[in-house]
């Protein structure tokens, strides 16, 4: 042993040893990141390495801050504790790393810094690590390595349009579709941050080779404009222009130049422009040049847009067109005069119609030749078989035929009359609610409420959460969204970089409850989405401590407010590995409704054999039924359908089939809208073929019977079928039992104590009195004695040092909590009228003559409220275990009292009615 404690010592004297020369050495020579070699910092590992070995790493780690606190710009200092920190946390000390590559970097020691940096990445993709990584690699000219640095940081670090567009252009000839993808994704952070320079440095390579994705071009013109650069946007869209001419696609031309036209309407080149455009798509137009001429769009005193509307809504009456007259119907061009200032058309009841072409302008709306109402014009039989037989495909075409969307009230007018008859739109539309869910490419406006889109474009379930997400502004809905894109895993896996990334910054939340739910969230989401990667923002330090600082309370009204499942599970499980207080928050949540996580809560306590406290659970759950109603009802089924079937569950299934039944009539005020917690409850008693309550009354003795029947009978929503069902069950089950003094009893009045809230006490008005004398005793003197008591001690000086003035305080705070607990007490009782008492069964107020049955002593007791229990005069609390144990029973009736092992049973001699001169009467 002496040689083993001495070999130690040596080893532990040469690392000391080894650590000091290398500080000593370090400052000797001055070295600092201008000149230290990168050989050295092998060496700083192999240091830490060796003490790893050993076990030493905290012996290492004191030296090193020692050191540290004395030579601040210590670099093999810095260095080694940068280590140990990632070696303790994946996220490590990043203030301190960042200090080090800042330090080298300045330097322009690029190979120095590619070695720290594949340091710290052994410990995980560190953002900062990777980004000076990937500089180092650009300027050591290590294009290789430099693009793998380069994909990893694309995916990581998605919030860097530089390194977006970085990488894409680095893989532009091996992967063009993916460089695109990456320069877009760029493109449009550039603009959300106004740094056009680099976003114009692309967008060629972007027109070139994305000009057909008209979606992701009108992004970037609703960003270019709510920072109010039209000028620069009409810079960009210029070159969109081109492509679409080469193509000869003279709709797109259009649609461009009159974007153009709309955020500088004083272009007279692009005036100039969109006439050609117009000239090349309406080239066989026979009034072409007179529609233009009445338009005045070359005319650049004329406001453009005028001009437009003008020459777009004459330019369609040419022959073969169609126009909507609004009493006539659809109508079909049929020709135009020579003069041209004639047309002629041909509705359905007037074949041949001619007007002028002023009055037609005026008075007819140009249809598509796709229009809906069009093709039921040409073929009205082909139009009803696809509403009928094909109903997404008739709605793409309704849409189609008005710019692709649609305000269902209008969709309703449109087809009332035609389709649909008034009384039959609710039914139709029901069927359209069904197809929107299924078709791809139809769907509602997260944006506009009640307004149905057709995309060019099939819209993917996960498009469709982004989008209702991003219209969303209430945080919890939110969640609610994207949880359910984690649910739906792989089928929206193109949404998880986007739901990833917003959660992740949203750890960053100063609000507690936003902050757990996103880590919440994420947790989730690493599940369904495993081959996504990033990095907690809250460390597990920070995690457990935000955890613990929560009161029971805060903790409940946490829950509480979290309206997920899994989310609300998840906070229960953070509550269960951090909070101090664990058990007795877990207990609070199973109060907690609607019922969703308790079932979970309850396994978790059954595990964690926390028998105790899940029976008090229960005893008050059934104790408080009508505060609690959906609780207890949850606590009856899983009991009465063996759910919970525990030896150390102390409930009497008897018992419990009664508590059901008592709690049925007060049902219907509880529930005053919708019948959820009636049907439960009449789910519990009469479910499976009545099994559970055959059984039941098979077990039971006539007076338990009838009272069942009884508290039956009194339930207002209940039917009269019902009611007679239940009395043949009970005549099959005991046909010989006797109705006589109970077929008229009101037997289902309420259990004084079922519906007694919680807070509330019941007293006798002496009991209240008292307390009442010794309320305002304690304010009205034992309170002005001690103000008066303060006053003199303040007269004496200084306070510090005053201690009958700290005593009189002190006094004070104890007389103001023991006046706040008496004033609320005196709220909450409730006086009990004694002259009410009924003496047909044990109740409050009552006194009862008692036999023991195990030694045949003769004892009578009162039963009253906790303020006026007396020992010495046999008058007990109704809340006392013998006070419960007699309540509810009949002359003739036994009563058990059980204490700890012991068992004493009671049979009820006689009741009567307490008096306050101690007379039972």
């Amino acid at each position: 042993m002496p040689e083993t404690i001495t070999e130690d010592k040596s080893n532990q004297t040469a690392d000391q040893d080894k650590l000091t020369a290398l500080f000593n050495e370090e400052i000797y020579v001055r070295a600092d990141a201008s000149s230290v070699h990168a050989s050295k910092f092998k060496i700083y590992d192999d240091i830490i390495e060796a003490y790893k070995a050993e076990g030493k790493l905290n012996l290492a780690k004191q030296k090193i801050e020692d050191h540290f606190k004395e030579h601040p710009e210590s670099i093999s200092a810095k260095y080694m504790l940068m280590i140990l920190s990632f070696m303790e946390d994946p996220l490590g000390d990043a203030n301190l790393a960042k200090n080090i590559l800042d330090s080298f970097k300045a330097h322009g020691k690029w190979a120095i810094i590619e070695y720290i940096t594949d340091s710290i990445l052994r410990f995980g993709d560190l953002i900062l690590a990777l980004r000076v990584k990937a500089e180092a690699l650009d300027k050591l000219k290590k294009n290789k390595e430099l693009k793998v640095v380069l994909e990893k940081l694309a995916t990581k670090d998605k919030k860097n349009p530089d390194i977006a567009k970085k990488y894409a252009l680095t893989i532009m000839e091996e992967d063009r579709g993916k460089a695109i993808s990456y320069l877009k994704h760029a493109a449009e952070i550039f603009a959300k941050n106004k740094d056009y320079q680099p976003m114009e440095e692309i967008w060629a390579i972007l027109v070139q080779n994305n000009y057909e994705d008209i979606t992701f071009f009108d992004k970037i013109e609703r960003i270019l404009l709510g920072n109010r650069e039209k000028t620069r946007l009409v810079g960009l869209l210029y070159p969109l222009v081109e492509p679409y001419k080469a193509m000869e696609d003279w709709d797109r031309v259009i649609y461009f130049l009159k974007k153009i036209l709309e955020h500088e309407p004083g272009s007279q080149k692009a005036r100039n422009e969109l006439i050609r455009a117009y000239k090349q798509k309406y080239v066989n137009h026979s009034l072409l040049e007179d529609f233009l001429k009445m338009s005045e769009l070359g005319n650049n005193r004329k406001p453009v847009k005028v001009c437009i509307t003008n020459f777009e809504r004459n330019i369609v009456f040419d022959t073969g067109n169609y126009v909507m007259h609004r009493n006539w119907g659809v109508g079909k061009i049929t020709s135009i005069s020579q003069t041209g200032d004639s047309i002629f058309v041909d509705f359905e009841e007037k074949k041949n119609h001619k007007l002028s072409i002023q009055m037609a302008i005026t008075s007819l709306k140009p249809l598509k030749k796709d229009h809906i109402w069009v093709h039921n014009y040409e073929n009205k039989e082909e139009v009803k078989a696809l509403f009928n037989d094909n109903l997404s495909e008739f709605l793409k075409e309704l849409l189609r035929s008005y710019d692709n969307r649609m305000m269902v009230a209008d969709m309703k007018t449109e087809l009332i009359g035609t389709f649909l008859k008034a009384d039959e739109w609710s039914k139709w539309w029901t069927k359209v609610k069904t197809v929107l869910k299924k078709e791809a490419n139809i769907g509602m406006n997260p944006k506009k409420k009640d307004e149905v889109v057709l995309h060019e474009k099939p819209i993917t379930h996960a498009e469709t959460l982004m989008q209702k997400f991003q219209a969303l502004t209430d945080h919890s809905k939110k969640l609610e969204i994207a949880m359910e894109a984690s649910r739906d895993g792989e089928e929206t896996a193109e949404s998880a970089d986007f739901f990833i990334s917003y959660y992740v910054d949203e750890e960053n939340a100063k609000d507690p409850i936003r902050k757990l739910s996103a880590y919440l969230f994420l947790n989730e989401a690493a599940k369904s989405w495993p081959s996504e990667e990033f990095t907690h923002q809250i460390r597990e330090t920070e995690l457990q401590s935000l955890v613990q600082s929560f009161t029971k309370e805060e903790a409940l009204k946490i829950s509480k407010s979290l309206d997920n499942t899994d989310i609300k599970k998840g906070f229960k499980d953070l509550i269960r590995k951090y909070h101090p207080k664990a058990i007795e928050i877990l207990i609070g949540l199973l109060f907690e409704v609607p019922v969703k996580v308790n079932r979970s809560v309850f396994q978790n306590l059954v595990s964690e054999e926390k028998y105790i406290e899940l029976n008090q659970f229960v005893e008050s759950v059934l104790n408080r039924s009508k505060e609690h109603p959906e609780v207890f009802l949850w606590v009856a089924k899983s009991i009465l359908s063996h759910t919970w079937k525990f030896d150390w569950l102390k409930v009497s299934e008897e018992d419990l089939v009664l508590r059901v039944f008592r709690i049925l009539k007060p049902l219907a005020k509880i529930e005053e809208k919708g019948t959820k917690l009636k049907n439960q409850a009449m789910d519990i008693l009469f479910g499976k073929d009545n099994t559970l309550l055959r059984e039941t009354l098979e077990k039971g003795d006539d007076e338990y019977v009838r009272k069942l029947y009884a508290l039956f009978r009194e339930v207002p929503y209940v039917t009269d079928l019902e009611k007679d069902q239940l009395h043949q069950l009970i005549q099959e089950v005991k046909p010989n039992i006797v109705w006589d003094e109970y077929e008229g009893e009101e037997e289902g009045e309420e259990d004084p104590l079922s519906s007694l809230p919680a807070d509330v006490v019941l007293v006798t008005r002496r009991a209240f009195n008292a307390k009442k004398l010794e309320f305002e005793h304690l304010l009205n003197v034992e309170m002005v004695e001690n103000s008066r008591d303060i006053g003199e001690a303040q007269e004496k000086g200084d306070l510090r040092e005053n201690a009958e003035y700290k005593a009189a305080m002190e006094k004070q705070v104890q007389l103001q909590a023991a006046i706040k607990k008496l004033e609320a007490e005196l709220k909450s009782a409730r006086i009990l009228d004694l002259s009410e008492v009924k003496t047909e069964r044990v109740s409050i107020g009552t006194s009862v003559k008692l036999k023991n049955k195990q030694t045949g002593e003769i004892i009578t007791y009162s039963i009253l409220g906790a303020w006026d229990a007396d020992t010495e005069k046999n008058i007990i609390s109704y809340q006392s275990p013998l006070g419960k144990s007699l309540l509810g029973k009949y002359v003739g009736n036994e009563a058990t009292l059980t204490f700890g092992s012991t068992e004493t049973v009671y049979e009820v001699l006689e009741i009567s009615r307490y008096s306050m001169s101690g007379q039972e009467v």
